[in-house]
């Protein structure tokens, strides 16, 4: 029994009148691979697809899909499915706790309660700082950056700037943003937060030299994904103390190995990729993802939530491709 099965109620009453539903078990994983034509899970490689020859559509909870074969699956003509807006409030709001748990040295404070108080005012934590009139900077101004900018402009009276690879007129129009070079946003903002998602392109966006052009009083969020930024780069700048911190959901290697040097850092607050952990972003990801199943089932192509690179596409695997595939 799957792990919050309250959250997959709704959506098992949308798969049951079309399929027949079977949690994955390791031991009976070929097993089940080999009848299976619709999968909700992540990461799926050549290896995985070799093994599911009946297989017609992947819906994968959340946003980015980088950790999935596109090119052999469209391939093999199988759909990938995921599940766009319907998170973006839980991932924002993460993105917004990390920076106030890093202005406002939250895990510090805990840590030096719980240990140190009643012995005295040594070691407190640092001052942070009000947010009222600071700049954040928003690189990747989609659904989820656009949020999170709401709330904080709206909310906290930010300045707002931001750079993408297009503008965003509604956040220029409503939230009075500047649309900046990714350097000058770099440099200007008091707290910088990535909303990218991860393509060749964004590999490595923020790299050493953009991290030494932040002040050294800024704060740096990531919650899209590990590798738009060099994780050494940012733990020589933690560790220099070149910038003021760090608020981190993603990383390079997940999870995060025990000897990692950026576990040693204090100036960094971690999580483990929980952005999207949410009740409400869960039930509707859930659903989100059975409805994409269940039209592909169903014979309605291409189905809801199929992604940009698949969009428009027409699969109609036969009886003799899938077991072929």
């Amino acid at each position: 029994m799957p792990q919050f099965i309250s959250v997959y109620q709704e959506a098992m009453k949308i798969l049951r009148p079309v399929a027949e539903i079977e949690y994955m078990d390791r031991e009976k994983y070929r097993e089940q691979l080999a009848v299976a034509e619709g999968i909700i899970g992540w990461g799926i490689t050549k290896e995985i697809l070799a093994g599911a020859p009946k297989l017609r559509v992947v819906a994968r909870y959340g946003v980015g899909y980088d950790d999935c074969d596109l090119e052999a699956m469209t391939r093999h003509e199988i759909y990938l499915c995921h599940t766009p807006g319907v998170l973006s409030d839980s991932v924002a709001e993460m993105a917004i706790a990390l920076l106030m748990a890093c202005n406002r040295k939250i895990v510090q404070a805990d840590k030096y309660a719980r240990e140190s108080w009643a012995k005295g005012p040594q070691n407190r934590p640092a001052l942070g700082v009000d947010l009222t009139g600071k700049t954040l900077g928003i690189i990747g101004m989609g659904r989820i950056g656009l949020r999170m900018a709401e709330k904080c402009v709206k909310g906290f009276e930010m300045r707002l700037i931001y750079h993408d690879i297009a503008r965003n007129l509604k956040a220029e129009k409503e939230l009075n943003a500047e649309f900046k070079s990714l350097d000058d946003v770099m440099k200007e903002s008091d707290f910088i937060s990535i909303h990218v998602a991860l393509t060749p392109k964004t590999k490595g966006l923020i790299g050493e030299e953009q991290l030494r052009m932040m002040k050294k009083t800024a704060y740096i969020i990531n919650t899209s994904r590990g590798a738009v930024m060099d994780q050494k780069a940012l733990v020589k700048v933690l560790s220099e103390e070149a910038i003021a911190g760090a608020g981190l959901d993603v990383f390079e290697k997940e999870p995060v190995p025990l000897d990692d040097p950026i576990l040693k850092l204090q100036n960094v607050v971690l999580a483990p990729h929980i952005g999207s952990s949410t009740q409400q972003a869960r039930e509707a990801m859930a659903v989100c993802n059975a409805e994409s199943i269940a039209a592909v089932l169903r014979g309605e192509i291409p189905p809801p939530n199929v992604v940009p690179e698949q969009k428009g596409m027409i699969f109609k695997k036969s009886t003799a491709q899938q077991s072929g595939s």
